[in-house]
């Protein structure tokens, strides 16, 4: 039979095991719930960087794409400042080589001619033929290519040269003057010149 003494220290030992055990379950619980929430906490922290890296890719998409437009825009804007210069000179040789014309002496037979057309259209009495100042000069000729009562006017805004009919009583205008001409070519040029900007 064992003494008290061996009862008493096998109880201790039974007291102190059970107090181990207990100590290394609360300890192994202890490092699964840190583990856990250390996870846990990493899987918080990697969500977060992660929206946040989105975040930031997201808006340097947009100023790319807002800057990618803006140069566009700028370009776009220099292109077509230089298809204006283009057309300018182009057109200002135009003109240049129209006023050679009208000192020409075929300008004389050009204007005759036309003259000739408008009569052809303008058969009531009443026709203003408008003229450049310069062109005054040329009032008997094209009274006589006319052929019916008309009256020939010097008019500031015609620069280049050519006539522009008006007749009231009809309430025709008809304009071939140098400048309406050149103008109009303008919109011919845009369309089959090859500069246009996209």
């Amino acid at each position: 039979m064992a003494t008290n003494e061996e009862k008493l220290s096998k109880f201790n030992q039974a007291i102190h095991h059970y107090a181990e055990e207990q100590r290394r379950k609360i300890e192994e619980e202890v490092a699964k719930f840190k583990e856990k929430e250390l996870n846990e906490a990493e899987d918080e922290v990697l969500l977060e960087a992660y929206q946040l890296i989105q975040k930031e890719m997201a808006q340097m998409r947009s100023n790319i794409t807002k800057e990618m437009a803006h140069r566009e825009m700028d370009k776009r804007r220099e292109l077509l400042e230089k298809r204006r210069e283009i057309m300018d000179k182009i057109f200002a040789q135009a003109a240049d080589k129209l006023r050679e014309f009208t000192k020409s002496s075929e300008y004389a037979g050009w204007m005759d001619s036309h003259c000739r057309q408008l009569a052809g259209v303008f058969t009531a009495p009443g026709t203003v033929l408008h003229v450049r100042p310069e062109d005054t000069a040329m009032k008997d000729t094209l009274i006589r290519s006319f052929g019916t009562q008309c009256q020939v006017e010097g008019d500031q805004e015609i620069q280049l040269g050519g006539i522009r009919a008006q007749n009231l009583t009809m309430g025709l205008v008809a304009d071939m003057t140098l400048d309406a001409l050149l103008e109009n070519q303008q919109e011919w040029f845009e369309e089959t010149s090859g500069l246009q900007v996209r």
